[in-house]
């Protein structure tokens, strides 16, 4: 699963999800967290993983990063 401390080139997985900008690697691990059935679509996925990003990585968040 991803790591928080890891560097993306968008801000923002849902947008990159709904502009078809995921690598196929990233689009596996959106699937890993549906497979898992830690949420129900990819959809909830990318936005688990902005969520946790805004939460666990609020500093950085600010400085827009």
């Amino acid at each position: 699963m991803a790591q928080i401390h890891e560097r993306h080139e968008f801000n923002s997985w849902a947008q990159a999800l709904a502009a078809e900008a995921l690598t196929p690697a990233q689009m596996a691990l959106l699937q890993e967290l549906v497979d898992e059935g830690k949420v129900a679509n990819l959809k909830t996925a990318a936005d688990f993983l902005d969520w946790q990003g805004e939460v666990l990585d609020s500093i950085e968040h600010l400085y827009g990063h």
